[in-house]
């Protein structure tokens, strides 16, 4: 009767131990949940409150220079303005302009130095050596970092 009850315990205590590492494995699983639901739920916060608005003027001079404004009209102010994508060119035939880091041609860049697109704020990008032809429908098409877009078509000259 005595070994009964010993062996008894001995059970019980081994899977009160058992019950601990389990329940250990499934907190650390909620936790690495949890962390990764709250990541994706600011993602999708800030794409939700992102939009943006182009203003566009599409008034080339003499130097093949497309001038175009974008209005920030979300709540989320845009940061790492450098990795906007800006797509241009006639329709059906547009292609990524990249940003003017290195001068390459057709380039794009800021009118002014942007670290930082804050709510309701507008920037003038400009498109340099972008050939245009007068009486051709252009599409222009700006992307923020999060993948917020706007698409513009307008015809030139």
């Amino acid at each position: 009767m005595g070994s009964a009850v010993f062996t008894e315990a001995i059970l019980i205590v081994a899977s009160v131990i058992v019950a601990a590492g389990l329940a250990g494995v499934v907190m650390t699983k909620v936790g690495t949940f949890q962390s990764t639901f709250t990541q994706t739920t600011e993602n999708q916060k800030q794409t939700i409150l992102t939009n943006i608005k182009i203003l566009y003027d599409v008034s080339p001079d003499k130097t093949s220079t497309i001038n175009a404004w974008i209005k920030n009209v979300g709540t989320y102010s845009i940061t790492n303005t450098n990795n906007v994508d800006v797509y241009f060119g006639a329709t059906g035939a547009m292609a990524r302009i990249p940003h003017a880091v290195g001068g390459g041609s057709p380039s794009w860049d800021y009118a002014s130095p942007v670290t930082s697109w804050d709510k309701a704020g507008t920037v003038q990008i400009n498109i340099t050596n972008s050939p245009i032809t007068c009486n051709t429908i252009y599409e222009l098409q700006v992307t923020t970092p999060n993948g917020v877009s706007d698409q513009y078509i307008a015809p030139v000259c």
